[in-house]
């Protein structure tokens, strides 16, 4: 397990992902971005006690467009902004954010249900990637969206550790900022890749349909290629190939990436010791 709080690590990042944010079928930053802006001001009038929390609550319910891409998860009205420069998001109703007073008894899950929950990457996360993900990214939605995909974190390090011949260091890709640059460029292909399935409702390797979902697989025969070893970072982007030559393309993207941080990481490691 890992020893850092991975849903706010600090001042610059966070992560609502439990909270459903991402299960809005419009979830990109842009969307989310104008719906917690307007929560944030919505929910200033709560705080002045101009507007009760049942009022916020219908407030949105009826204005948001509240669709989700999986009905069975809930997502959280009182997810919003938790600072005051809008770069974490996070549980209004938290003490925390309320100045001490907890009013997550207002939430759809409650306040121990809530507070009791840690996702499945304080488990499965060994501490030096969460740490390097850190180390990297800046962004609440980018954070999210890839600390609670562990198949995708997890599959770049097993691969480019087998590569190096041991564990990646924090220390060291904090020494090396071409070795961060690499990293970001990576977890950004969270938010910018080329091949996404976007024909039906998916998230990372699971899709949709009403109250039921299954992990996808990819039709590798079809194109006429073997199962490759970036297969699980495939399914993590969402991706659909209609040729081998997207294939191919997208194998030659990621194994750039890979490749390239690899070999920087012999240099920043030989440098730093």
């Amino acid at each position: 397990m890992v020893d850092i709080h991975l849903c706010q690590p600090d001042s610059t990042k966070s992560c609502a992902a439990c909270c459903g944010i991402y299960n809005y079928v419009e979830n990109t930053k842009p969307a989310l971005l104008k719906r917690f802006e307007y929560r944030d001001a919505l929910f200033s009038k709560v705080k002045a006690g101009e507007l009760s929390l049942d009022g916020y609550r219908d407030i949105v319910r009826h204005r948001e467009d509240g669709r989700r891409i999986f009905k069975t998860i809930y997502s959280c009205e009182f997810a919003g902004f938790v600072d005051g420069e809008k770069k974490r998001v996070g549980c209004m109703l938290h003490p925390m954010v309320t100045g001490g007073c907890d009013l997550r008894v207002h939430s759809f899950y409650g306040r121990e249900i809530c507070d009791g929950h840690f996702c499945p990457s304080y488990q499965k996360l060994a501490s030096n990637e969460a740490s390097i993900v850190l180390l990297c990214i800046d962004d609440w939605y980018l954070y999210g969206s890839v600390v609670t995909d562990i198949d995708f974190v997890k599959t770049f390090f097993t691969i480019v550790q087998n590569s190096v011949g041991e564990e990646i260091s924090p220390a060291v890709v904090k020494s090396a900022p071409r070795l961060a640059e690499t990293l970001k460029s990576y977890f950004s292909l969270k938010v910018a890749w080329p091949f996404r399935d976007t024909a039906k409702p998916r998230f990372g390797k699971y899709y949709f349909v009403g109250e039921e979902y299954d992990i996808d697989r990819i039709d590798y025969r079809r194109l006429g290629a073997r199962v490759p070893a970036y297969d699980p970072i495939y399914l993590s982007l969402s991706s659909f190939f209609r040729t081998k030559d997207d294939l191919d393309r997208a194998h030659t993207k990621i194994d750039t990436l890979i490749k390239g941080f690899c070999d920087e990481y012999g240099k920043a490691r030989n440098g730093h010791h």
